[in-house]
């Protein structure tokens, strides 16, 4: 049917029917879009508190510690600036190392996860700018209420997670950012609340969770999406307690340890390392590199401050080193236990010199020994300055000393407790022990049997070897590359074997292959090398074994023997010592005779540490006398056989 005007009612009725349809469709995007945006503003919102409370672990503040040295301050201060930069560790890591550890795991997912916080970051930096001019200090008795509730995320993990950008060169200085550190303002509601209830948590079940999860403004759909957002992160309401190495730990022995006579003792009068010792109730906030003794009746809160490194005296060696605030406080000016261990800890750094063999064990090894051995396996260790390859290079005499979780301090969000501490760690000699200063009078024989045990190395002691067997000596030549290397070392391993000796010789890249190089050097009877660290893996050799060094021309008799000749003898060696002549020195192709490096070896060493080493240490190659050194081989040869 048409109309007068030749318009048709059907195209009439079709033009309706769409303008209907597009109505519902606009009415439909429109609700999709507030649902949207009440979902976004609701992450958000969370995200923004995420980041209010969460700890800035990355800030070191190293300079201005240095600065301020000999102050007294009751809070660590940090410029409003720094207080906005985001976190930079990964969700999923909380800073524990779990032992064993499983070493084919894929990183994939850490970088993803990397990426993810930094995304989160984004959002968190302009809602940060609003609280610019707020300077946050330590939590005081106050009744004000808070704005709104707290949170603090906690991560959790079983798995060690290796930062890809990990580098093994560990003496690389932290970088500074020239703000001091500031403990957190708010790390709980109220503490007054907190401490009453303290003692009575031990660990938080799924439905106290699910309870205290109902109260916050999130609904449960959003918090699901947020948990996946933020990969595994649990989101715990101010800061619950768990109880860890501890799973029969009852309220009242938890209760025990904070309840315990308080005792705070540090000597800074040591020549070689700074320590402290603590008993009673020990916190670690470790992201703030601040550990809290905490007493109802702390009279001193004077601050001390330390670095865990057993080098005191080498000030550009000791600045590469975290400092550490060691302090009293009563319970109102403390943060309180999110992590409960009823084992004591042992607080040291991987920095400084780390991946040198001498510097590993008279600097952190041997005095972590002393700390840890008198436990008999029952006590904690906490790293600050991790050095992940050092970790897993020394694995086994870790794991013998504590087969507890290493504790990642710098990067771990968690306040954890402990019914005593020692921070730092105490070296008596190079390679060596003072059984007077040492706990149960241990000796370099119990260091030494302590390491056997730890690498299943076979050789106590050696054995006078009947040349009618068929048997020979084993004789280990250390070889060099680069700086003292000896240049005709064919021709000693060939004189060495004339003269009866089985000879094994190891370059750089063999004693990298740790620890089966350890074992290399307990199969011998004899080492041989010219000065330097790698004389430090004699430590593997069997009781009765021989060192000879090989001291490069300069007069350097003094610094090779207190290095590597002093110490043998505690460790139950033998020492022999070999000084080249100067026609034996590639010097010579350097420096005219008529020079002070030959004339006056001493005036090179007035000139200071920088010099000498520079000329002796780092120019000098060896030509050694095979002829004049095959006396020295033949009288140890003779020793070892009939």
């Amino acid at each position: 049917m048409r109309r007068p005007d030749g318009s048709s009612k059907i195209k009439g009725k079709g033009i309706s029917a769409a303008a209907i349809f597009g109505c519902v469709i606009a009415f439909l995007i429109f609700i999709t879009l507030l649902e949207s945006n009440s979902r976004a503003s609701a992450i958000l919102n969370l995200q923004l508190s995420f980041n209010t409370y969460e700890p800035l672990s990355t800030i070191e503040g190293t300079t201005n510690h240095l600065q301020q040295a000999g102050k007294v301050s009751s809070v660590v201060p940090i410029s409003s600036e720094e207080k906005h930069k985001s976190e930079n560790s990964s969700s999923g890591n909380d800073g524990i190392i779990n032992l064993p550890i499983r070493m084919t795991e894929d990183l994939s997912t850490n970088e993803e996860t990397t990426v993810k916080d930094s995304n989160d970051d984004k959002l968190d930096s302009e809602d940060s700018k609003s609280d610019a001019d707020e300077k946050p200090t330590l939590p005081t008795d106050s009744t004000e209420d808070t704005t709104h509730k707290e949170e603090i995320v906690v991560t959790e993990t079983n798995e060690l997670v290796i930062p890809a950008e990990e580098k093994v060169d560990s003496n690389n200085p932290n970088e500074t950012d020239g703000g001091e550190m500031m403990l957190p303002t708010k790390l709980t509601e109220e503490f007054s609340q907190n401490e009453t209830t303290e003692n009575s948590k031990t660990e938080v079940t799924a439905e106290e969770k699910s309870e205290s999860t109902e109260t916050e403004s999130i609904d449960s759909e959003n918090q699901e999406e947020t948990k996946q957002e933020f990969v595994s992160t649990q989101v715990l309401p101010a800061l619950d307690v768990k109880t860890e190495n501890q799973p029969g730990t009852t309220s009242d022995e938890v209760a025990s340890h904070q309840n315990q006579k308080s005792k705070l003792q540090c000597d800074f009068t040591h020549p070689r390392a700074d320590t402290c010792r603590m008993e009673g109730d020990v916190r670690i906030l470790g992201t703030y590199s601040t550990i809290f003794l905490v007493s109802p009746n702390a009279q001193d809160t004077t601050e001390s401050k330390l670095r865990p490194y057993a080098r005191k005296w080498e000030t550009p060696t000791m600045q590469l080193i975290k400092e550490l605030n060691v302090k009293q406080a009563r319970p109102d000016q403390a943060p309180p236990c999110s992590v409960h261990h009823e084992v004591p800890v042992v607080v040291f750094s991987t920095g400084g010199f780390v991946g040198n063999v001498f510097h590993d064990y008279t600097d952190i090894l041997i005095p972590l020994f002393l700390a840890a051995n008198q436990y008999a396996g029952k006590v904690q260790f906490a790293v600050t300055d991790m050095s992940w390859w050092w970790i897993f290079k020394y694995l086994p005499m870790i794991k013998t000393l504590s087969p507890y979780p290493i504790l990642n301090i710098d990067q771990d969000h968690n306040v954890h407790c402990f019914p005593s501490a020692q921070i730092g760690l105490k070296s008596h000699k190079p390679l060596g022990i003072d059984p007077a200063e040492a706990p149960n009078g241990y000796t370099m024989q119990d260091f030494r049997a302590f390491i056997r045990k730890s690498f299943s190395l076979k050789r106590s002691s050696t054995t006078i070897v009947n040349l009618k067997s068929g048997r020979r000596p084993r004789l280990l030549i250390l070889l060099r590359r680069g700086t003292r290397a000896i240049v005709n070392e064919k021709q000693l391993v060939s004189m060495a074997k004339k003269i009866g000796f089985r000879v094994v010789t190891a370059d750089p890249d063999k004693t990298r292959e740790f620890p089966k190089f350890a074992h290399v050097v307990n199969s011998c009877d004899v080492m041989v090398g010219v000065h330097g660290a790698g004389l430090a893996n004699m430590l593997y050799l069997p009781t009765n074994a021989t060192v000879i060094q090989i001291l490069p021309w300069g007069n350097l008799g003094f610094v090779g023997r207190h290095d590597y000749g002093l110490p043998l003898p505690d460790m139950g060696l033998r020492y022999v010592e070999h000084e080249i002549k100067e026609d034996e020195s590639t010097l010579i192709h350097r420096y005219p005779r008529d020079h002070a490096v030959f004339t006056n070896p001493q005036a090179i060493h007035d000139q200071g540490w920088d010099t000498m080493y520079r000329i002796y240490l780092t120019e000098q190659n060896i030509m050694l006398n095979v002829d004049r050194f095959k006396g020295v081989l033949i009288d140890v040869f003779k020793s070892y056989v009939q």
